[in-house]
């Protein structure tokens, strides 16, 4: 499940950031180094975009997995809803703003019609062209996680493809063809973007999507947790968007040449690549996190976590390596300028450097981000965003010009993970080794004495799982009638999973299962990988149907007390809860 959301969400990030990549490499190529420092510098702005929308699409992401994974869709679909509406009524505020006052918005990247003329022009018309975007810019921000949640991971990476694709065609036609300068790179943006949003906005408005838009399930109620969700990411962006501002003006101040300019332009072009492999990873451990989270799964979640750092570090050492040996090749395809080569290869190695470092602060973060764990998700993020980045720049830029400034990303971040590991080295008293030493989690999340964990993929299993079911329940207190009933659920529905779960007879078909008692109820969850199955769904459709037919789903869906399911990144999962009975609840009055 991690691994292929985290490759589709990785390449589509990486295939959209490509295209804002080649628009550096054909500007910088054929509109000259001008046009290109000035679309460089443009970067602060764009932020400012990003931040609002990851700020909605943050906390849209988090609170529908923690919905998704109590099986509550309904709710899930308001929040969607009620997002996507923020996320427009955003847009157009910020389309207002740069119409109205595009000069307060040029001096906030550090350019003025005084200071910088030329730079100034250039920033202007790309703003002027890039403004039509910003609805399709938001709202793919809002859109594109929910759409591999509703197991559109092709989808979304194909509608990457699409954009990277027009993007390029239609810079390349602005440069050779039409000579629209800056204006024309900002419409090409703008036309690519709401392209792709108008792929994802057909895939959801599929006759069998999970996730709907509807104004039914409108609920402005749904606001104020939204806003605490969205509020760590709120945080990174702000100061993210500051760090480029004052790095910004630092490298104004200390570049002795244009060359050093673009360098940095460079190297915040390349972050952006870069950054697409913790960024691929880090959304996927937003959404797992906060499923398994949500239901205190503490061993699915530990499972994840283990998972997402390990892979987020393997990685990370693999593109180090590649990068750091491809770095003069890949500042030959900017320019052919020796001083703006060699310093472009210097800026690029560090950020390949620094990469080692932010993989798996990324990841922790954005785990941190899916628990819900608010205070030290914004701290980190302040710290990793603005203050040592900001600090590092200011020193190092002091010390040695522009290339300390260039080397500064790679020391921030260093800094940053050896300031964590000694955080928790005194939270621990002693040096984190394990996992759950790093989770953060209460004392009591996941209740490990009245939680048992399994897994099925022959009847056998099944057979033998159930049995260890009905004694687990017993072990808790239930009366024997909950504990056959739970026994038999497990039967029922493992056995279903395991005789008809894969189309295919060569494959084998199984599930993974978690039992847990909480307070006077106790919960069977089932999870399988196989084709989709709603058994909720089918057997309100098929109610009226021969007494035979699907037998154990009538059963099973007749003696539970509350049933739930949800499909999530291509697994199936069942939720069902029952009255734990009398004996439990006398012994919690005793």
């Amino acid at each position: 499940m991690f691994f292929s959301a985290s490759i589709a969400m990785m390449f589509t990030v990486l295939v959209g950031t490509a295209a804002q990549f080649l628009d550096g490499v054909i500007t910088s190529r054929f509109l000259g180094n001008d046009a290109y420092s000035a679309i460089a510098l443009f970067g602060p702005l764009n932020g400012l975009f990003l931040m609002l929308a990851s700020f909605i699409a943050s906390g849209n992401q988090i609170v529908c997995a923690g919905y998704i994974g109590e099986g509550k869709k309904d709710t899930a679909n308001s929040v969607f809803t009620f997002s996507v509406l923020v996320g427009l009524l955003i847009s157009v505020i910020l389309i207002l703003l740069c119409v109205v006052m595009p000069d307060p918005l040029m001096a906030y990247c550090g350019v003025t019609k005084v200071g910088k003329p030329v730079l100034y022009e250039n920033m202007l018309s790309y703003l002027r062209g890039y403004l039509f975007g910003i609805p399709a810019l938001i709202a793919v921000q809002i859109l594109g996680p929910i759409v591999v949640l509703d197991n559109g991971k092709k989808i979304f990476s194909i509608s990457a493809i699409v954009l990277c694709g027009t993007d390029i065609v239609l810079d390349l036609l602005n440069a050779l063809v039409l000579h629209g300068g800056t204006f024309g790179m900002g419409i090409a943006t703008s036309v690519s973007l709401t392209v792709q949003c108008g792929i994802l906005v057909v895939f959801l408005l599929r006759k069998d999507g999970r996730s709907r838009f509807t104004l039914k399930a409108f609920r402005r109620k749904e606001a104020p947790e939204l806003s605490k969700s969205g509020s760590p990411t709120l945080v990174q962006s702000l100061a993210i968007s500051l760090r480029d501002v004052s790095i910004n003006r630092l490298n104004l101040f200390f570049a002795v040449s244009t060359a050093a300019i673009v360098a940095r332009g460079i190297q915040y072009d390349f972050n952006m690549v870069l950054f697409c492999i913790s960024d691929g990873l880090a959304s996927t451990m937003v959404s797992m996190s906060g499923i398994y989270h949500s239901v205190e799964d503490k061993n699915g979640l530990r499972r994840v976590f283990q998972y997402g750092m390990n892979l987020s570090l393997r990685f990370a050492v693999a593109t180090f390596a590649v990068v750091f040996l491809c770095a003069p090749l890949i500042a030959g395809f900017y320019t052919s300028d020796p001083e703006t080569a060699s310093l472009s290869t210097f800026a690029i190695r560090c950020m390949a450097l620094s990469l080692l470092a932010d993989t798996p602060i990324c990841i922790y973060i954005n785990y941190l981000k899916g628990i819900r764990n608010r205070r030290t998700v914004i701290l980190l993020n302040i710290l990793d965003r603005f203050v040592f980045p900001v600090v590092c720049a200011a020193a190092l830029s002091f010390l040695f010009g522009s290339k300390g400034l260039l080397a500064s990303i790679a020391l921030g971040k260093f800094l940053l993970l050896g300031i964590i590991v000694m955080i928790l080295w005194i939270k621990n008293k002693r040096f984190p080794r394990k996992a759950e030493q790093l989770m953060l989690l209460p004392e009591n999340f996941g209740g490990d004495s009245s939680n048992i964990y399994g897994s099925v993929t022959t009847m056998e299993d099944v057979i033998r799982e159930s049995r260890r079911i009905e004694g687990f329940c017993l072990i808790q207190g239930t009366d024997v009638k909950s504990a056959t009933r739970m026994s038999l659920f497990m039967e029922e529905m493992g056995g279903n999973i395991v005789q008809y779960g894969s189309p295919d007879a060569r494959k084998a078909s199984g599930a993974e299962y978690r039992l847990f008692v909480s307070g006077n109820r106790i919960c069977l969850t089932l999870r399988d990988y196989n084709q989709a199955f709603d058994p909720i769904a089918w057997h309100q459709a098929n109610s009226d149907r021969g007494v035979d037919e699907g037998m154990g789903i009538r059963m099973v869906m007749a003696l539970a007390e509350d049933t739930r399911y949800f499909n999530a990144f291509n697994s199936n999962n069942l939720i069902l809860w029952l009255n734990a009975g009398k004996d439990i609840q006398s012994q919690m009055n005793g």
